[in-house]
């Protein structure tokens, strides 16, 4: 009887071994990101102006944002992100809302995009008191400069090995509230 017992056992752990080998081949579920999903989605374009004005999020105060600081530490400004804003785009984007705010008072919100494949960003819009959220006049992809909030949020918090660092944007909420921890190992380095 324990021979007959252990044939079924070593039956069954062959079954769960074939199993588990057959799904290797399968699809990726959204937001699993291999590296050939990788390599496909670096290249696909920004929603345009039209497709992202009907979504802007609405514009944080002071204390919706968490804040952030720039490795090249200034007191000139304060940063923080709105969480609420945080969204992962198709082609490893991530747009959320920044909120800068000089030692004289000045604020600037502009709603962004950074793209996780390629180190770069983008400003889409940009709120203007009395106008609302008004297109970006230079709403091109530009390339990280080291050292700031851009760079610190692109490889510091929003995105890993050349993705978005989490499948939900409560993921990187999290990395967001934790960001010094995250953003650590970025001290005199380009990039991740």
């Amino acid at each position: 009887m324990a021979r007959s017992v252990n044939r079924t056992f070593a039956w069954i752990g062959a079954a769960c071994v074939a199993a588990a080998v057959a799904g290797c081949g399968s699809q990726p579920r959204d937001g699993n990101y291999l590296l050939d999903d990788i390599d496909a989605q670096r290249n696909l374009p920004d929603a345009g102006w039209e497709a992202l004005r009907s979504k802007l999020p609405p514009v944080p105060t002071e204390k919706d944002v968490l804040p952030i600081e720039p490795l090249s530490r200034t007191d000139h400004f304060r940063f923080g992100v709105d969480p609420r804003s945080i969204e992962i785009a198709p082609g490893l984007i991530v747009r959320y809302t920044l909120r800068a705010v000089s030692d004289l008072g000045a604020e600037n919100i502009s709603y962004e995009s950074v793209r996780c494949g390629r180190r770069e960003w983008r400003a889409v819009a940009l709120y203007r008191p009395g106008a609302g959220w008004q297109r970006a006049v230079h709403d091109d992809w530009r390339d990280l400069i080291p050292g700031t909030v851009q760079h610190v949020l692109r490889n510091g918090v929003f995105c890993s090995g050349g993705a978005p660092a989490g499948q939900t944007p409560a993921d990187l909420v999290y990395r967001l509230r934790n960001w010094e921890r995250y953003a650590d190992g970025l001290a005199g380095r380009n990039s991740l």
